[in-house]
């Protein structure tokens, strides 16, 4: 009997060292298989290259008006027509054409004023109509945009003669933007492609294939300006303006 049960200590030890052994020859296995599979995703590079343009804009606008007050909306109406009249020969005299003109139109607001009136042997304030203020308004186009720069603070001369004059901040664009995408992609992936050949030589390796490749938003921006945004910028208050685009690779290395 005492032979039988160290008989089957012996076996019960030598099936758990079995399964010990089985264990530890799996983990092997299986870490070596991970760490195959950990290389193989890390023999990759990502990189990202930059390109700028500097673009002077060909697109100029800007918005303009002239109001007048008056008690009467008719009168008002005729002499608002009278100042537009004034308004437009300005432009004109700068050098603005009327096929530049556009979005012309109408306003008439009421006014009110507040005034103090006993009711009841008590002051109560009121507000009462006391005028209406017309005003013209229209936007100002063109391609010429130093004829913008030049004369669009000349127009405020009018107020010097009393009339009643705004005039908006210049914005100046750029009329087709898509024309220098290309040249921006091409440029900033070569210097992607550039930056990944040095870094995989500089770690032993070879630049392998492309992968992936992601294209960020265009910035439009002033000369000198580090604004950006993830949905673009598009800065309309410089003529000269900064296009920037960011090209991001992913390459294999051999």
């Amino acid at each position: 009997m005492k032979e039988s049960s160290a008989a089957k200590i012996t076996l019960i030890c030598l099936s758990l060292i079995a399964i010990v052994a089985g264990m530890v020859i799996s983990a092997f296995f299986l870490s070596r298989f991970m760490l195959k599979v950990q290389r193989t995703t890390e023999k990759s590079i990502t990189v990202k290259g930059v390109a700028e343009k500097e673009i002077v804009s060909d697109v100029a606008a800007f918005y303009c008006n002239i109001s007048v007050v008056n008690v009467n909306r008719a009168s008002g109406y005729t002499d608002l027509t009278k100042k537009a009249e004034v308004l437009k020969s300005k432009l004109k005299s700068l050098g603005f054409k009327e096929s530049m003109f556009e979005d012309q139109s109408i306003s008439c607001e009421d006014v009110n004023r507040t005034i103090t009136v006993k009711e009841n042997n008590k002051d109560v304030t009121k507000s009462v109509f006391d005028h209406y203020e017309l005003t013209y308004s229209l936007r100002v186009r063109t391609t010429d945009v130093r004829l913008v720069e030049k004369n669009v603070l000349r127009i405020y001369e009018l107020a010097a003669e009393r009339y009643n004059i705004g005039v908006g901040t210049p914005q100046y664009f750029i009329s087709n933007p898509e024309q220098y995408k290309l040249e921006l992609v091409d440029k900033a992936s070569a210097s992607a492609a550039e930056r990944a050949r040095t870094a995989a030589s500089q770690s032993g390796s070879k630049l392998g294939a492309l992968i992936k490749a992601k294209q960020g938003v265009i910035q439009i921006t002033a000369p000198a300006s580090n604004d950006t945004s993830d949905y673009g910028v598009y800065n309309t208050g410089s003529v000269v303006k900064v296009m920037r685009m960011v090209m991001t690779l992913e390459f294999s290395l051999k």
